[in-house]
This record gives C-alpha cells, sequence and structure tokens, in this order.
C-alpha cells in the first residue's frame, strides 16, 4: 500500500507532452482570433477601383450619338479623363473628354454626338480612362453593339 502512496505522490498532474501540446493549441487559436479580428478591422482600409459602365451608340438619320451612365461603385474618388471610341469604319479613334471626379457612390450620365458614320449592327470599342488618387491609371473596355 505503500509503494503505491508514494507512486500516486510521484505523478504529475499533467505530462510534459500533453502540456506542450496544450500550449500549442492555445496559441494557435489566440492568434486564429487576432488574425480575425486584425482582418475585420483593416479590411476597409484597402482600395478598391470599381467603374460600372453603360453604353448605348444610338444611329439614327440625324447622326449617331453615344449615351453613357459611370457609377463609381468602388471605396476610391476617380478622376475620369476621357473616352475613346474606336470602330473599324471610323477614320479615326473618336475621344470624348470628361474631366470630372467621381466620388464612391456618384454617378454621370450624357449623351454626346458622334462625328462620322457608326454602322448600325457593327460593333464599336469603347475605353473609359480614369486616375487614381495615387497617380495610377485606370480603364475599362467594353465592345457596345450600335443600333438603329
Amino acid at each position: 500500500m505503500r509503494y503505491y502512496l508514494r507512486k500516486m505522490r510521484s505523478k504529475k498532474a499533467v505530462s510534459s507532452i500533453l502540456g506542450t501540446i496544450l500550449i500549442i493549441s492555445i496559441t494557435l487559436a489566440l492568434g486564429g482570433l487576432l488574425y480575425g479580428y486584425s482582418k475585420g478591422l483593416f479590411g476597409n482600409l484597402s482600395t478598391n477601383e470599381d467603374l460600372t459602365t453603360n453604353f448605348q451608340l444610338q444611329v439614327t438619320p440625324a447622326g449617331s450619338y453615344l449615351l453613357y451612365s459611370l457609377k463609381d461603385d468602388g471605396n476610391v474618388a476617380l478622376h475620369l479623363e476621357y473616352i475613346v471610341l474606336n470602330g473599324s469604319n471610323l477614320p479615326k479613334p473618336y475621344k470624348i473628354n470628361i474631366n470630372e471626379t467621381l466620388q464612391p457612390g456618384q454617378q454621370i450620365q450624357n449623351v454626346t454626338w458622334i462625328p462620322g458614320t457608326l454602322v448600325s449592327g457593327n460593333y464599336y470599342t469603347v475605353i473609359v480612362y480614369a486616375i487614381l488618387q495615387n497617380g495610377q491609371i485606370y480603364d475599362t473596355i467594353s465592345s457596345v453593339l450600335a443600333a438603329s
């Protein structure tokens, strides 16, 4: 009986291997919580450039028109520079100056007369050029069908 009592007194409550595993598990769990908290806290500090575009090319007997709608769906302001319209039957790309700053959530719409002859049923390339607050160039390209 004394032998068993002595042996019970010398046993540890948690073995060293089990203790190491517990410490590592707790450290990993706390690190995961800290990572999740920091992503939630700093996630909205990243920039997101997103320009939603909608174009229509109308061909009428009086002339051709580009109807456009541009909306800043990102979280940074975009300074819209110009729109370029290009197609196979245009003698050269046609440039439409905009020179307007769109704040996040803001939208502009406009109708612009296009010189030259657009052909109904042909596709034309429309490129929007903008400049971000940090000076980088942002562009978006769309293929638009001319309709009468």
